[in-house]
């Protein structure tokens, strides 16, 4: 009885392993996609809010986005160390949007890396945003609390756990929050080795904010995308520009690439680039309507979310996409102000 039950004990790590989820954490899970190159999945309700990656330089780890508190960070950083069997060396910061960088403070070892421009930007903007939500985020987090769910979908019910999980991370620590700036920048292309692989971190500009990063590994053919894409989804354009992300995301489709990890939902193939294109042209497609109707979208109290997009996740945005794409077909870039806040 005991032989069996050890044998059932280790066929099931086995196929634990198997599938990459040898850590817990209720903030994210694991996915293998590599001989020591991970995924970690935010989970729903969880405080990571957005993806992140770990890879296995061989001597070293480096981190792809550390989440959004200190935390989920610490999880992450514990999962690394458990997976690579080392400390982690590198951070990378994608963008400079709060869900990306939180967790900077828990490495606070390693060399964090990012664009010229993302560490300008978080500079920026870090200080007042974290001011804004020691405010905003209690009184956002009881609204969503007061909620009555039960007349709720399924799909909106979800999309309110998800809400309220990142409610509660702001609220639980805003005031413990440090602001910790990239050490190391560059402004196209920047090259690790390790002992194992070697890793390119690539930058072709302007897409979901003034300068994106991504993580590219040629020869296992996987890209850490962070926010440059969103599988079912909903991005957020307040920050970007539709026009050149489509023509970022276009160059990174001409990569060699089987695996693509976006910055929001699951793990996705070059496929996907195209359901967010076709999301580009809806939203700017509805505000061209506006402008032929004559009416300003901000004023259409009833402007949501219209199939299919009404099913992915963040559905929210839409409405303040809209907006923003009538703001950047139709008025003077004097009048645009830079709101990198998100909708309540």
């Amino acid at each position: 009885m005991k032989r069996i039950t050890l044998l059932t004990a280790l066929l099931f790590s086995i196929s634990f392993f198997s599938y990459g989820q040898t850590f817990y954490s209720k903030h994210f899970t694991i996915l293998k996609l590599a001989d020591g190159i991970y995924s970690a999945i935010s989970k729903n309700g969880g405080y990571a809010i957005c993806n992140a990656g770990m890879v296995d330089l061989g001597d070293a780890t480096l981190i792809f986005d550390p989440f959004m508190v200190p935390e989920a960070a610490e999880d992450l950083k514990k999962a690394s160390q458990l997976l690579t069997g080392h400390k982690v060396k590198y951070v990378i910061n994608s963008h400079f949007h709060n869900d990306h960088i939180g967790g900077n403070q828990v490495f606070d070892y390693a060399e964090i890396i990012s664009t010229e421009i993302t560490r300008e930007l978080i500079a920026k903007f870090q200080p007042e945003e974290i001011a804004d939500d020691r405010t905003a985020a209690p009184l956002q987090l009881d609204k969503i609390r007061n909620i009555n769910t039960l007349a709720m979908s399924p799909h909106e019910l979800e999309e309110n756990i998800m809400w309220s999980g990142y409610y509660e991370a702001m609220v639980k620590y805003n005031d413990s929050l440090k602001i910790i700036l990239p050490e190391i920048t560059f402004n196209d292309r920047l090259i690790l080795h390790g002992t194992k692989r070697t890793v390119l971190l690539l930058s072709y500009g302007a897409g979901h904010t003034e300068s994106d990063l991504f993580l590219y590994l040629p020869d296992e053919q996987i890209a850490f995308l962070g926010d440059l894409l969103f599988i079912q989804n909903q991005p957020w354009l307040g920050d970007g520009d539709p026009e050149k992300w489509k023509t970022y995301l276009d160059s990174i489709g001409h990569l060699n690439l089987k695996i693509l990890v976006p910055g929001h939902g699951p793990v996705g193939t070059v496929s996907n680039i195209d359901s967010m294109k076709l999301y580009f042209e809806s939203i700017k497609n509805a505000a061209i309507a506006y402008y032929k109707k004559g009416i300003l979208p901000e004023n259409d109290l009833t402007l949501k979310s219209p199939p299919p997009w009404d099913n992915w996740f963040l559905s929210n945005f839409y409405r303040p996409n809209v907006i923003s794409e009538y703001t950047r077909l139709y008025k003077s870039k004097s009048a645009c102000a830079h709101d990198h806040n998100r909708p309540e």
